[in-house]
């Protein structure tokens, strides 16, 4: 959430979620991949959509079969059951860890999982920027510094894409080559035709999404199966960080503690 008078940052996790989708559309076996989504909130359909938007690079074919951790139900053992043994979860939150819950993995003929990669914090990188900042005065607002809500992408190294051990080569070679195309600036995920699910052409092609377009996007590609949750229809436990961040806004009243 962008304040006027508070330093904020995040990341633009939906640069690495690009370059994922595009190896899990590369490595699907049957043209379906499942997705977890974590919470309805700003900045989650930008990822979903940049990661089903990378599928289809790889393989126009790719069907994103969208679940969410926040509503009732084991979305990873409901993929399995449905045949579906590529799987994009939750971001691995530090550097060189992949662990079999997280990340886009896929699951072979004998259960095991195998890490295809995720995008992850460097935050060792993102402190140096922090600090940066504050020496040349831009933390400093008394000395007519401005606040700034940093919203930094590849090319700040911020974020990255940590890539699989077991990976083909091919396909870690076009991982490498889309994330070399991010950092530099020549490869955007939504510069291309976008169409959402209920046919409207959200992009001709022509053109980049703005930054506004892509924090508050509340819609789907129409290649992912399934929809974004309304509030009613989540866990207790994830309705605190919705209700502040949420795509939709609650469809009650309930009372919000001060």
């Amino acid at each position: 959430m962008p304040y006027s008078t508070v330093q904020t940052y995040y990341s633009r996790v939906y640069e690495g979620k690009f370059i994922t989708g595009a190896i899990a559309g590369a490595m699907s076996r049957n043209d379906r991949i499942g997705y977890v989504g974590s919470y309805p909130i700003h900045g989650v359909p930008a990822a979903i959509n940049a990661f089903a938007l990378g599928a289809l690079m790889t393989n126009p074919r790719a069907k994103i079969e969208l679940k969410w951790s926040c509503l009732p139900g084991n979305p990873t053992q409901e993929f399995l059951e449905e045949g579906i043994r590529v799987v994009s979860n939750r971001d691995t939150p530090v550097e060189d860890r992949l662990f079999t819950d997280s990340g886009t993995y896929m699951i072979d003929d004998d259960g095991a999982f195998i890490s295809l990669g995720s995008p992850t914090w460097m935050w060792g990188k993102f402190y140096e920027n922090v600090i940066r900042s504050m020496l040349n005065g831009a933390w400093d607002a008394e000395k007519g510094g401005k606040i700034v809500n940093y919203w930094w992408g590849m090319s700040s190294g911020v974020i990255d894409v940590a890539l699989g051990e077991e990976l083909p080569d091919g396909v870690r070679s076009l991982a490498t080559m889309l994330r070399s195309g991010l950092k530099q600036g020549f490869i955007d995920p939504f510069f291309r035709r976008i169409v959402t699910q209920d046919g409207t052409i959200i992009n001709d092609g022509s053109h980049s999404l703005s930054p506004d377009d892509l924090l508050h996007m509340d819609w789907l590609c129409e290649n992912v199966h399934g929809c974004i949750p309304k509030y009613d229809d989540i866990l207790p436990i994830s309705r605190p960080m919705v209700r502040l961040l949420g795509v939709f806004p609650p469809d009650n009243s309930e009372e919000v503690a001060p």
